[in-house]
């Protein structure tokens, strides 16, 4: 460990103070670009050891916001302060549509804003991640590091874990509608799973929520992994600073330069820098620190560093739509636009934490496979007690008593890609995610949409089902559902992949995360998975913040 003055063991704000008064940079050990999913997990791991000194850089302010702690107040946070609301290209298929893409801009990054389902993907996800050349990411190497991060309400086993600190739970808000997805899918045969992250993904059962055990709040990658750890001498968290470049001298990362309140500071890592700012943002800051395809650089004035034109390429995404039908009772979450019942709600969350406000409304899933000779799921369908409006609407709130079935396609085929907008290290920057841009993605898509419709068509949804809405009868063709995902198009918010992983000299970085070609550089969130997992996507990126904390410390110590 190098040597610091006394003064960086002072609280964090003093010291960034005292750093620009003194006219010289923060010094420690790893600099953490991103307090995220993955950012925070490094922090805490990182930080366990006093002989080690952390700096973690954040652009957002604090999670101390009530709706980041209750389960539904996502509704509420995302196109708010704590999102960065990136908006997409056009996209081609989808007539030009441009989504905004919601990421967390606050401790805890989008775990802090998401639906915090627990979802880990398929075993056979990470087999193949092996196979393409990412030694020691099998599903064997990994599970140790999922259970090591969770402490699952129900216990330890092979599968889940009981002592981490990410605490886990099932949802505790029961509806007929929940029922009645559950029935159907037993009925047409495709079975019940009790443990979706155990034994068995596949079949229909109840979702998993990054909830606390006690109180049923949102248990964030900051509220598991920071917070324990913020007294902690050797952590310094920066917030509402931007990182702007990561410094480099003579093929190594020796620190990162960013902005706080107008000025331009700097903090020198002695040991190693550590991006975690995402799928869109890590690719970005590499660029602007000129990592990246030489002749795209240069084209915006940046002076190429290091040549790796794999960065930004490969974005990935789930995607899907709805199928919605009117309901025939007054039971859904419509109902809760009545002041007096919201009311009711919200009392019975903040004093007996139990009613809709617990959980996020899509509480019911399957993992399904569209055809039976495949080894594993690849359409994942959950049920949503809710009306909601076409995304060219604007507003999602119901209108009217309505449900839905929701797809995602698990593993698209179809990639794209992230680059820079300008030089401007404030300027967001360019997403572009090619959604159903094969013929077998659109097949998929066509596929989903119609086992949407067989299952609400089981006899289990009788009492409820009213007219289908969304599409609409009318919505026969191959032709006819392609045009309807132009009025109604959904992303998985899950973008990965765009700093991939590999042993090949493509890669962004290798199997232990290292920016290949540079030393004292590693990316360590879900832009570095080769591909997209049958699951959401904030568990794996913590699995894989967790394992990078060995892998740090394992070279460390060498």
């Amino acid at each position: 460990m190098g040597k610091h003055p006394v003064w960086c063991k002072l609280p964090p704000r003093l010291h960034h103070a005292l750093s620009r008064v003194k006219s010289e940079p923060l010094s420690c050990d790893y600099a953490i670009v991103g307090a995220g999913s993955a950012g925070c997990v490094l922090a805490g791991r990182l930080s366990e050891s006093p002989d080690v000194s952390v700096v973690l850089l954040e652009a957002g302010g604090s999670d101390r916001s009530p709706l980041i702690a209750m389960p539904m107040g996502e509704s509420h946070l995302i196109g708010g302060r704590h999102d960065w609301s990136f908006e997409t290209e056009p996209e081609e298929r989808l007539d030009g549509f441009r989504f905004t893409m919601p990421r967390g801009r606050v401790l805890g990054g989008s775990s802090s804003i998401n639906g915090q389902v627990y979802s880990r993907g398929h075993p056979r996800d990470y087999d193949e991640w092996r196979q393409l050349g990412c030694e020691g990411w099998s599903f064997d190497d990994v599970l140790p590091f999922f259970r090591r991060a969770e402490s699952w309400e129900e216990g330890g086993d092979s599968h889940r874990g009981g002592e981490g600190p990410l605490q886990t739970t099932r949802g505790r808000f029961e509806h007929p509608l929940y029922d009645a997805f559950l029935r159907a899918g037993e009925s047409l045969g495709y079975g019940r799973t009790p443990d979706y992250n155990g034994a068995r993904q596949e079949g229909f059962g109840r979702v998993q929520y990054t909830h606390t055990h006690r109180g049923l709040r949102r248990c964030s990658s900051a509220h598991a992994y920071l917070r324990p750890a913020r007294r902690r001498p050797n952590l310094e968290i920066l917030t509402r600073v931007r990182a702007t470049r990561v410094l480099l001298e003579g093929g190594r990362a020796v620190g990162v330069e960013y902005r706080a309140g107008g000025e331009r500071l700097e903090v020198r890592a002695e040991r190693e820098v550590l991006v975690c700012a995402g799928s869109y943002q890590s690719p970005q800051l590499l660029m602007l620190s000129g990592i990246g395809a030489p002749d795209a650089l240069r084209e915006l004035g940046i002076a190429p560093r290091h040549p790796l034109p794999a960065v930004g390429e490969g974005l990935q995404d789930h995607f899907g739509s709805f199928v919605q039908h009117e309901c025939r009772q007054p039971i859904t979450f419509y109902r809760y636009r009545n002041p007096l019942r919201f009311a009711g709600a919200l009392a019975e969350y903040l004093f007996l934490r139990r009613g809709p406000l617990t959980v996020f409304p899509m509480d019911a899933v399957a993992h399904l496979r569209s055809d039976p000779a495949l080894e594993r799921p690849d359409i994942q369908i959950y049920l949503c007690p809710m009306r909601v409006n076409p995304i060219r609407e604007g507003s999602l709130w119901p209108r009217e008593h309505g449900f839905n079935l929701h797809w995602n396609l698990l593993r698209p085929e179809s990639r794209g890609r992230v680059s820079l907008r300008s030089a401007d290290p404030l300027a967001p920057p360019r997403i572009w995610h090619n959604y159903l841009a094969t013929a077998g993605d659109r097949r998929l898509n066509r596929r989903a949409l119609e086992m949407c419709r067989e299952i609400l068509a089981d006899e289990a949804f009788a009492p409820y089902r009213g007219r289908e809405t969304e599409p609409g009868a009318e919505c026969a063709t191959p032709a006819d559902i392609d045009a309807f995902m132009i009025r109604m198009p959904n992303s998985g918010f899950h973008p990965v992949g765009t700093c991939r992983m590999g042993g090949d000299e493509a890669a962004v970085v290798d199997p232990r995360l290292r920016v290949r070609g540079l030393s004292g550089l590693r990316v360590v969130d879900a832009s570095v998975m080769p591909r997209l997992v049958g699951g959401n996507t904030n568990a794996p990126t913590i699995m894989i913040a967790e394992k990078a904390a060995d892998l740090i410390r394992e070279e460390a110590a060498a």
